[in-house]
């Protein structure tokens, strides 16, 4: 129950590695990908020292939360998106600045953390019945039993 460690987005950025998925999601068109980049779940767990749990809880800000195996995570590499790539339509509509190559995520966009998995590692049978690990808007991450 009590707060082992926060990180702001801003931190994600800055205290972490950062890892870029070209990746379709469960709700993009057919062929249709968004580049994402955050730090690895992983990571994160290993500096707040929950790594070492089966699995762990992530909630995000509208109470939704999904249980998630530390096999799922080691296996398929899940991301803490902090931003997602400048479209032409961004810099036309003046959320990216010339040069500029990524940006935050809004809410609308399922910011501004988005859980995000390598949709094409994934296994089939994950596709629809495992759709829950894609959290919107992450608050929390505890270690369950």
């Amino acid at each position: 129950g009590e707060t082992v460690e926060s990180f702001t987005t801003a931190q994600l950025r800055t205290v972490f590695d950062l890892q870029t998925y070209d990746t379709r999601t469960p709700w993009t068109a057919e062929g249709e990908t968004v580049i994402y980049r955050g730090p690895l779940l992983a990571d994160v767990l290993s500096k707040t020292g929950q790594a070492s749990g089966a699995s762990v809880r992530v909630t995000a800000y509208d109470d939704f939360y999904s249980d998630i195996t530390m096999e799922e995570i080691g296996s398929y590499n899940p991301i803490i998106a902090v931003e997602r790539n400048c479209t032409e339509e961004d810099r036309q509509g003046a959320l990216c600045l010339p040069g500029q190559e990524f940006r935050p995520m809004s809410m609308d966009e399922n910011g501004p953390m988005f859980l995000v998995w390598p949709y094409d590692s994934l296994p089939d049978y994950y596709h629809p019945s495992r759709n829950a690990i894609w959290v919107f808007f992450p608050i929390s991450v505890q270690p369950i039993s």
